[in-house]
């Protein structure tokens, strides 16, 4: 056995290797800021989270030094995601870090700091309707204008700037600038977002789509692990209610076609569990390896969201279809989660094909 696994081992594909053990384990400074974190979301709830965390330095958390943060690690931006996804806190955090990043590379460091402190807020305008996670099929460059429509951008009303993909650049756009049109709404998961109409609008072009790789795969990752903290919660939730739900005189949980399939669910959870956690060791990787981990991560935790979605409301039975209980918004978090930046079958259909996450 030993003999066979030396070998599957050394002729693995060279993306998969590993040169040396990765400790996954927290550091004090990371322990402290989960411990910060879950105070605050304890605390404040609604228009009073960003304002606290960004005091907190949670918005600093997610980026490095020379973004104007302090940290910026996978593991930083991952526990960060997790822990505002067991709250159910939907913001536009994700929006935040990808643009800060983004204004940093590409010379805007002034309107990046801002971002970093939470005095400024910008929206990433990625999604466009009517295509399948296809950039650049609804929008259109002349120039320094941009015309077309992106769809669901979160944040967009409180937005001083908006990041803007096309089919193969990101654009800094002024919220208030001439011939851009806000159709603003609440989206499912919570919080509000809006459809984005260009007629002409000036813009700045920030660079080329793969020279912010780094940044938009910090970006799945936290959507990622956002879904990893919703997927927690709605398994922890699921279990509680399997053991507290009596039928013919004993809790539910005993029985054993539950239990078998409340304890598939669980290694589920740790699949996608460690898919994220994969991805955080592997964002400074060169881009091969790091776009095969982004597409891993992104296409498993969608798949165990959508399981643990499903399975949850059929576990729970019927309490666990209406709109007053807790696991609803769970599954609208989750689903929403799966679909941003790409879907599971997306990003696999983009691993098979062994194409780069971001051209």
């Amino acid at each position: 056995m030993a003999a066979r696994t030396r070998s599957s081992a050394a002729s693995s594909p060279a993306l998969w290797r590993k040169d040396k053990a990765m400790d996954f384990a927290l550091s004090d400074e990371h322990r402290m800021l989960q411990d910060t974190l879950r105070g605050l979301l304890a605390r404040h709830q609604g228009d009073d989270l960003w304002p606290a965390l960004a005091e907190a330095g949670v918005i600093g958390a997610l980026l490095t030094e020379d973004e104007g943060g302090f940290d910026g690690s996978g593991s930083a931006i991952a526990l960060t995601f997790e822990e505002l996804g067991r709250a159910g806190a939907s913001m536009p955090l994700v929006a935040a870090m990808i643009g800060a990043s983004a204004l940093a590379t590409a010379g805007q460091g002034d309107l990046a700091a801002e971002v970093a402190e939470g005095s400024a807020r910008v929206a990433f305008a990625d999604a466009e309707p009517g295509t399948r996670y296809d950039r650049g099929v609804a929008i259109s460059v002349d120039g320094d204008r941009l015309t077309g429509r992106k769809t669901m951008v979160a944040g967009a009303e409180d937005a001083r700037a908006i990041i803007v993909t096309t089919a193969d650049a990101l654009w800094l756009v002024d919220a208030k600038a001439e011939g851009l049109t806000l159709n603003a709404y609440p989206l499912m998961e919570g919080g509000r977002g809006a459809d984005l109409t260009f007629a002409d609008t000036p813009a700045t072009r920030l660079g080329a789509l793969d020279d912010f790789g780094a940044a938009l795969s910090r970006g799945i990752l936290g959507h990622s692990a956002f879904a990893l903290g919703g997927i927690i919660a709605a398994s922890d939730l699921t279990l509680d209610y399997l053991k507290t739900r009596k039928q013919f005189g004993r809790a539910i949980l005993e029985f054993q076609a539950l239990a078998h399939r409340i304890a598939d669910l669980a290694v589920e959870v740790e699949q996608a569990r460690s898919a994220v956690t994969n991805l955080s060791g592997h964002l400074t990787a060169e881009p091969a390896i790091r776009d095969r981990h982004v597409q891993a991560c992104k296409a498993t935790v969608g798949r165990v969201a959508r399981l643990v979605a499903e399975e949850s409301v059929q576990l729970h039975g019927g309490i666990g279809m209406t709109e007053e209980y807790a696991l609803a918004g769970m599954i609208r978090r989750l689903l929403a989660a799966d679909t941003a930046m790409g879907d599971a079958d997306y990003h696999l259909e983009r691993f098979a094909n062994g194409e780069p996450a971001w051209a």
